[in-house]
């Protein structure tokens, strides 16, 4: 029977042999202009899924830094590190089997204690931000006695408080797991408590932290992966850590096979689907149950090399093979293959914008376009997005994907899009005008790829898709150095946008200022984060960087 259009039957599954044929293409994409970085107002990812915890869906971790980015509210914050982080960096670790790791110079940091194998450490970090804690207390108090009528109240806000190493570090999170908010950077995991945003608990790593699920699993669990203590390239991302978000407390620990070709290890991917976490880089997949770190199964695919794996209710994935780019759909228990869609000849796939529904970026040369898939993985719909650069970057739509983590490959952390069962939104470039429109929210049918509708931002304002709830589209209203920012809706026939959240004009600077923040909302609270840290120009400042900031009842 001739196959559809695009469609190729099913392959086997993960655990076939792979004999990758020769020649350095194969195997794994080329760095794509869908994961260049660039200013982003990221916010929860356009899933479709019902929103977790008390500030919606979890936010996505944040790959890929280059240039300093220019973010939605205009802020130019980051203008590249120039000088250095003057302190000492403690490498601080368990014993597993119930000793402790020492606090000890730059070499000797990374020798456990006798008969001990590097592990998570609770010890207490040295300069921990306590007296910025503190400050940041009393300014957070003096901001909301500053608000206006009608403005959300200023929860609380969190400063980074301490120095890091020398050098631009990008933030993995944030992710919510019941009252509690935690995200990860450098060596460290910490938790904060929704409500008032102290430190509920902080889990040192003993090498840096380089890759994580874009979201934690239902259960409010992750999976982080860490860098192997003995890497003479520092680029063996091959340690797993399971961390309970809720408590903080570390869970099972595997450390992976090293790869044939080291520097290919941050080519790190990672999903979360249901009670399953896949680990994926060239020539690799393994699937484990989050629950206890059972190996569900491994792969070393065939004639398909499936590099990309995509967080969500269902186990998407990209893949790369001998005839081009597919998409694939894999049972999670089993990792058997349901089907496969091919992309057409020298198509590459960009990102996944949703998994449910499937919307799904490719590209052409500088042809971008999205293909809306169905259940099935039988074609719905093209919607043709123009032309965009390779290198530039230019386009009539400001899609921004891969965040500024140099590390990580997840292709499903993209701001500026949302999808529902029946539409995909997606935010034209900014114009960065003053008194005129200076973007849009424009509406695609994803039944026919036609476009339904356009809405304009607030003159002078920029505004993006967060993510679509009750039938309406959420949106994020960027703040300015005098306008706080806002949440907003917008209705199934566009319109104008109706604000459900303001935030007060006090904070404005911090919020412009927090360049392409992460931006949470749920049941009237919003929760901006800072996706990189480390640019300031002295110690103080840097300690001084406002990384975390909250709003509402």
């Amino acid at each position: 029977m001739t196959q559809p259009p695009g469609q190729q039957p099913p392959q086997g599954g993960f655990g076939a042999p792979y004999d990758p044929p020769p020649g350095p293409a194969y195997g794994y994409p080329p760095q794509q202009p869908g994961t260049a970085p660039g200013p982003y107002a990221q916010q929860p990812g356009p899933y479709g899924q019902p929103p977790q915890g008390g500030y919606g869906f979890p936010s996505q971790p944040q790959p890929q830094p280059v240039a300093a980015p220019q973010g939605p509210g205009g802020g130019g914050r980051f203008k590249g590190r120039t000088g250095m982080v003057v302190g000492a960096v403690l490498a601080l670790a368990l014993i597993v089997g119930g000793g402790v790791w020492f606090a000890l110079g730059d070499d000797d940091a990374k020798k456990p204690a006798a008969g001990g194998t590097s592990g998570p450490s609770t010890a207490p970090e040295q300069g921990d931000g306590t007296s910025h804690a503190a400050s940041d207390v009393e300014l957070a108090g003096q901001l909301d006695a500053r608000r206006e009528p009608g403005e959300a109240k200023v929860r609380w806000l969190q400063s980074l408080g301490t120095d890091l190493p020398g050098r631009a570090m990008g933030v993995y999170g944030p992710w919510e797991a019941g009252d509690v908010v935690a995200k990860a950077m450098y060596r460290t995991v910490s938790g904060y408590s929704t409500a008032d945003g102290t430190e509920r608990w902080s889990l040192r790593m003993p090498e840096d932290i380089c890759a994580s699920p874009t979201r934690p699993t239902t259960d409010g669990r992750i999976v982080v992966a860490v860098e192997a203590a003995d890497s003479d390239t520092g680029a063996d991302c091959s340690v797993l850590q399971m961390i309970d978000l809720r408590t903080g407390k570390p869970g099972w620990r595997k450390t992976l096979e090293k790869a044939a070709v080291t520097d290919t290890e941050r080519r790190v991917v990672m999903a979360a689907n249901g009670d399953t976490v896949t680990y994926s880089r060239p020539g690799h997949v393994h699937t484990y149950r989050v629950g206890d770190g059972q190996e569900l199964f491994g792969a070393q695919p065939r004639d398909c090399r499936s590099y990309a794996f995509l967080s969500g209710a269902r186990t998407i994935a990209a893949a790369d093979c001998p005839g081009g780019n597919q998409i694939q759909e894999f049972d999670p228990a089993s990792g058997k293959k349901q089907w496969t869609y091919a992309l057409e000849k020298d198509w590459f796939i960009d990102q996944v914008y949703s998994v449910s529904p499937l919307v799904v970026s490719v590209q052409k040369g500088d042809t971008w376009r999205v293909l809306a898939l169905r259940d099935n993985g039988t074609l719905r719909s093209r919607i043709e997005l123009g032309t965009r650069d390779v290198d530039l970057g230019f386009a009539d739509y400001e899609v921004r994907c891969g965040g500024y983590l140099v590390v990580t490959r997840n292709r499903d952390d993209c701001a500026g899009v949302a999808a529902d069962d029946d539409t995909f939104y997606v935010s034209t470039k900014r114009k960065h005008v003053e008194f005129d429109v200076d973007n849009r929210i424009v509406a695609f049918d994803l039944n026919t790829g036609e476009q339904k509708w356009t809405a304009d931002a607030p003159l002078g304002r920029r505004m993006e898709p967060l993510r679509t709830e009750g039938g309406k589209l959420l949106l994020y209203v960027a703040a300015t150095r005098t306008q706080g920012g806002a949440i907003a809706t917008l209705g199934p026939t566009g319109g104008t946008p109706r604000t459900v959240l303001t935030h007060p004009a006090s904070t404005a600077t911090i919020e412009a200022g927090m360049t392409a923040a992460e931006v949470l909302y749920e049941d009237g609270r919003s929760l901006l984060t800072l996706p990189l840290v480390g640019m300031e120009e002295d110690d103080e400042a840097e300690a001084d960087m406002k990384t975390m900031i909250a709003f509402g009842e």
